[in-house]
This record gives C-alpha cells, structure tokens and sequence, in this order.
C-alpha cells in the first residue's frame, strides 16, 4: 500500500480481515455486476457475477 507521500506501507495486521467491492462491469449484452470479497489474511480471493446488485443474497464462500 502506498500512501500519499509515495512511501510504502504494509497493511495493518488483523485476523480475518475482509475487503469488499461492487463494480458494474459493461458488456456486449448489457450490464452485470461483479461482487469481490478478499480475505487480507489467507489471501483468499470470491468473486461472483450478478444481473442484479441484490446484496441481501446470502452465498457461500469456499464450499
């Protein structure tokens, strides 16, 4: 991570951090949206692809 000064910095250390992210992704048959869930510890990355931005849809991650 790199912060405004140009200086590189290493992410905070928690156990079970997550990373989340929703992002419209543009295709030739319209629109989707990508939903991303990144585990800062193991380094374990989710994705999925969605018509619709429902994010009261439970999932399940790894199984």
């Amino acid at each position: 991570m790199e912060d405004g000064k140009g200086v590189r910095r290493k992410f905070k250390s928690y156990l079970g951090y997550f990373h989340i992210d929703i992002a419209e992704v543009r295709t030739a048959m319209g629109g989707l949206y990508l939903f991303v869930a990144i585990d800062r510890t193991s380094k374990c990355a989710f994705t999925e692809l969605h018509e619709k931005p429902r994010v009261s849809q439970p999932t399940s991650c790894g199984t």
